[in-house]
């Protein structure tokens, strides 16, 4: 019998996701069909499925559009990097569908709790994990005074919203740096903390933000497969400017480990952590979702993506996971470049919904 897997809109790496699945299936020669939906015209990631097809952009035609697919398509397994909380409110009406459902977490409140940086520091810190100190800031006035009394022990400090992703909003505070520095340089990540106070007195609505210490890294990314808090493998990316190091071991792997067992995390999940000034790892944040570098991690020869398509199909065990995990690890030196793929206008594999 050919299995199928249905990865639906992700926030990032779904091309990667599936290639990887693609590749491990073609390997072990086993009968797996991916289909691969989105709501946008994504060819580029489209065609690198078995079958495509296309999503319905409102809310309400998700559930009916999902159930119709399982049918006749006859789905065993779904994941989602996209709309999770919704996907964790119909949990119950998709898997009374036959089919399995991976969002990158349990329960809603793991979601909502992940997305509060500052409530997911005071809650790892809870179960006895270090976690970069995290100050909550209401308004302008009060982030003001914080940084006139540079409250983490006169260390640089470093803003970013309470909400958010990919980084965006992350700013370090920089009296040295002139006031078009932000504009000229932004890859710098680097403001004069007087402009940046004055941009957001200018723009009216506060959004909360969180004041933390600058670290001095390195940065990890730990990129995961887990079994409803059981970690079944893992690739940590150490930062060191523009190359990343693959490892398998260490400090900041074991923590990033302990974090997803914590937050009961499922599916392919994402933690990172920074080290401090004495040089011990403390955590950042979890992203209950495969990360934006899930596919550098398969040069170390453990394909995670592949990996978690067989674990959920049900061809692979949990110890198969965890063996093949450890055995296939090589250590390796990775550096992102930007590149250019041919883009076709008309998907052969494009499936015409009932």
């Amino acid at each position: 019998m050919t299995l199928k897997m249905w990865l639906m809109e992700g926030l990032s790496s779904q091309r990667d996701i599936i290639q990887g699945i693609v590749s491990l299936v073609k390997a072990k020669q086993t009968a797996v069909t991916v289909v691969a939906s989105h709501r946008n015209e994504r060819n580029e990631i489209l065609s690198q499925a078995d079958v495509a097809l296309f999503e319905p952009k409102e809310d309400e035609q998700r559930l009916p559009f999902i159930l119709s697919t399982v049918k006749q398509c006859g789905i065993q397994a779904i994941h989602t990097g996209r709309n999770t909380q919704w996907f964790e409110a119909h949990r119950q009406q998709i898997e009374a569908a036959g089919v399995t459902l991976t969002t990158g977490a349990t329960s809603q409140a793991m979601f909502e709790l992940a997305d509060d940086k500052v409530a997911f520091a005071q809650a790892m810190e809870q179960q006895g994990l270090p976690v970069v100190p995290s100050l909550r800031i209401e308004s302008v006035a009060e982030l003001r005074d914080l940084i006139s009394r540079s409250p983490f022990s006169g260390a640089q400090l470093c803003v970013k919203p309470v909400k958010g992703i990919y980084g965006m909003g992350f700013w370090r505070f920089d009296e040295s740096v002139g006031p078009m520095a932000a504009f000229t340089h932004p890859e710098n990540r680097k403001v004069n903390p007087q402009r940046y106070l004055s941009a957001l007195a200018d723009a009216g609505e506060f959004e909360p933000l969180v004041l933390m210490p600058y670290l001095p890294g390195p940065e990890y990314s730990v990129d995961m497969l887990v079994d409803r808090g059981t970690v079944l493998a893992a690739v940590a990316r150490r930062k060191e400017g523009a190359l990343q190091y693959l490892e398998n071991h260490g400090e900041a792997f074991e923590l990033a480990k302990a974090c997803a067992t914590a937050m009961q995390a499922d599916g392919l999940v994402n933690v990172q952590t920074r080290n401090d000034t004495s040089g011990r790892p403390v955590l950042l944040e979890i992203n209950l979702r495969p990360s934006g570098g899930i596919g550098y991690t398969r040069f170390s020869g453990v394909n995670l993506p592949g990996l978690f398509a067989l674990y959920k199909l049900g061809v692979m065990s949990q110890q198969e996971v965890i063996d093949e995990a450890k055995a296939a690890f090589s250590p390796a030196i990775v550096r992102s470049i930007t590149d250019v793929v041919r883009y076709h206008p008309v998907l052969d594999n494009l499936l015409v919904k009932d």
